[in-house]
């Protein structure tokens, strides 16, 4: 346990001198590509890493033996047995289906539910218990209450990703909604507005670009919670196929169902990210002053004034 907290305290250390001694300038751009570099060496850093502990052809030759962490060259030879004998696009199929059903479920019910939350101090209060859940209850919580509620039926993986879809999503719809300016309902009141118009034409409108980007996060982390939602009585799923190599002892396949997962996640959030630029360009104009709130929300601000 003690090398634990030694190794964190001298990666802080290290990070901290680092940050220190470059003369890196706060919250300044970096040149057009220099993002890439960067992330790109921190990948070819644990690659490198990755491959000097595991390199070896026999296990004594090895720091690490295949059972705990598989070579890069072994993880990659574990994807055609995954693909021929254990069905993987197939499983990613039908992994894509149930993240994508039960977070579209709890988005129908969270999105509207967190707006009216929000705006409505009524039903905030009548309501409060739910976002209390998400807060304090574990979501592995929910995997035997949905087996005992829905049995081993497909509606158990649907239900657990609906329910932890649900109680991440909600606190921050209603953040974003609570982030509108009062100055904004004020202008609009003047103006004749009613109070549903209020949330319609208002608070709704100026705070959907904040929601779409906690829709993205939270459809991000949903590609997490299928494993958990995938543990008990699956056929088919990148769940399923972890759950079967971890009892057969094959590491190396359990590390590339966690990349195929890894994979279709970071390219879910590229494809949101690219349609919430077409939807929402205002939140990509030159950053607003300090007090405005940050870019989003003063873009989004901007553009309602100006729609209006």
């Amino acid at each position: 346990m003690f090398s634990f907290f030694a190794l964190a305290l001298v990666f802080v250390l290290a990070l901290t001198l680092v940050a220190r001694v470059s003369k890196l300038e706060v919250r300044t751009d970096l040149p057009t590509g220099r993002p890439a570099v960067l992330t790109f060496s921190f990948i070819a850093m644990v690659i490198v890493a990755w491959w000097l502990a595991t390199r070896g052809e026999q296990i004594e030759d090895r720091m690490l033996p295949p059972l705990i962490l598989p070579s890069p060259v072994e993880m990659i030879q574990a994807f055609p047995k995954l693909h021929f004998e254990q069905a993987l696009v197939r499983s990613a199929v039908r992994s894509f289906e149930r993240v994508t059903i039960g977070f579209s479920l709890a988005a129908l019910v969270a999105v509207p539910l967190g707006v009216y939350m929000a705006s409505f101090s009524a039903i905030a209060a009548f309501f409060r218990p739910l976002a209390l859940i998400g807060a304090y209850v574990p979501i592995v919580v929910f995997v035997p209450l949905t087996l005992a509620w829905f049995g081993l039926a497909e509606t158990q993986k649907i239900g657990f990703l609906f329910i932890a879809c649900f109680v991440a999503l909600l606190p921050m719809v209603m953040k974003s909604v609570a982030d509108v300016p009062r100055a904004l309902l004020d202008i609009a009141a003047t103006k004749g507005a009613s109070q549903w118009q209020l949330v319609s034409q208002v608070l709704f409108p100026v705070a959907q670009a904040d929601i779409w980007d906690h829709l993205r996060g939270v459809y991000g982390v949903g590609w997490g919670w299928i494993i958990l939602a995938e543990v008990v009585n699956a056929q088919q799923g990148l769940g399923y196929l972890i759950s079967i190599s971890e009892r057969r002892g094959h590491t190396a396949s359990i590390f590339a169902v966690i990349i195929v997962i890894v994979a279709i996640a970071v390219a879910c959030d590229q494809l949101w990210r690219l349609i919430g630029r077409l939807l929402f360009p205002y939140k990509h104009i030159a950053p607003a002053p300090p007090s405005t709130g940050g870019s989003s929300r003063a873009g989004a601000t901007r553009w309602w004034l100006l729609s209006k």
